[in-house]
């Protein structure tokens, strides 16, 4: 007769971030303990980057671990998600909040999948390339900027550039090229505590912007691009990135973001704001209550090295000015100017050389 068959049993969750919440997660734990999962049970995780997270958490604390795999159906969990040992959900109105670090068995890709993708879900993916361009340049720089540029995009549909499509051959390199970034830091910090951090780059301001926006308004890799540019306004600010560096930096992200307008309306300055100082990283820096950190570079390809997880602290109301630049509504009175004094501070943690503080160029 035939072998016995392993039972298979089916979960849903809801998409996107909304499937990370403290009831998706304990709902599965009930599921789970119903249809008799034990300790020999396989969790396969079929889905997006948020089905990832929560999947991973949920697998990480059944049974103190319960053998996981990854079957990731968009870009952005193919190359940054699964690729990552972090695991979350969403509480209290934060973002990632609550987690594990927990490895799957198996992480398995198959890019058609990619080919089903909806607009902003493929733009999410390639958004955290562009944060690893700007991290880490060289050849992630050049492979990005080679398959976003109008050129390319339209000698290959023949079209005005608003199109945007990706074959094959160059799904294969992007994704390529996101694993290979995210591989080479883990190898060395798999629970992303020090030089791994640095992949936290621009996720300050993203996740407040989605969580202010709402839940599947602002695709994450479109958020941390913009958060990326909020970064690069402070670091400019704060004399570490000179207004030509910055320049550069800029128009690698505005690859991206020129075909991804902040939707409309968009949240008060004042909401942002709010969120941004509950980011999930707060406290490693020693924030005061007017104080946000994220990684801040130099320029592309050299990123501000510091002894506090590869952050930097600085006035929140540096953010608050780049959000009036992009069309915030001002409903707060924070201050407009950031004290010479508080400058000084700055750049002294930051080990800015003496004569350079000024331009920023070391």
């Amino acid at each position: 007769g035939e072998p016995d068959r392993p039972a298979v049993e089916n979960f849903l969750l809801p998409v996107g971030d909304a499937c990370k919440s403290w009831a998706n997660l304990t709902q599965l734990m009930k599921w789970a303990f119903n249809v008799g999962a034990s300790k020999r049970s396989l969790i396969v995780a079929f889905g997006g980057g948020a089905l990832m997270n929560v999947t991973g958490l949920f697998a990480s604390i059944l049974y103190r671990g319960t053998k996981l795999i990854y079957v990731p159906t968009t870009l952005l969990a193919m190359h940054d998600v699964t690729t990552s040992l972090k695991t979350s959900i969403c509480f209290d109105g934060r973002k990632n909040n609550i987690g594990s670090f927990y490895a799957p068995l198996k992480i398995l890709m198959d890019i058609g999948f990619c080919r089903t993708l909806s607009r902003g879900e493929l733009f999410s993916g390639i958004g955290e390339l562009a944060k690893n361009a700007a991290l880490l340049g060289g050849k992630h720089a050049e492979g990005f900027i080679e398959v976003l540029s109008s050129d390319r995009i339209n000698s290959h549909n023949a079209g005005s550039g608003d199109e945007f499509t990706l074959d094959d051959d160059n799904l294969k390199k992007l994704l390529a090229l996101g694993i290979e970034a995210k591989m080479t830091m883990l190898l060395h910090d798999a629970l992303e505590k020090t030089t791994a951090m640095i992949f936290e780059y621009g996720h300050t301001m993203s996740h407040a912007l989605e969580k202010s926006y709402g839940d599947g308004v602002l695709p994450h890799g479109i958020g941390v691009t913009y958060g990326m540019l909020s970064s690069s306004y402070a670091a400019e600010k704060l004399g570490i990135m000179t207004s030509k560096d910055r320049e550069e930096h800029d128009e690698l992200c505005w690859l991206l973001l020129k075909r991804w307008p902040l939707p409309e309306p968009k949240p008060t300055a004042n909401k942002v704001i709010s969120l941004a100082l509950r980011d999930s990283k707060r406290g490693l820096c020693s924030e005061n209550d007017d104080e946000i950190s994220d990684v801040l570079l130099r320029k592309v390809g050299d990123v501000i090295p510091t002894k506090t997880n590869m952050l930097s602290k600085f006035p929140v109301s540096l953010a608050k000015e780049w959000l009036m630049t992009m069309g915030f509504l001002d409903d707060t009175k924070l201050p407009a100017e950031v004290p010479m004094s508080t400058l000084k501070v700055l750049q002294s943690q930051l080990s800015i050389p003496e004569a350079d503080k000024t331009t920023g160029a070391v």
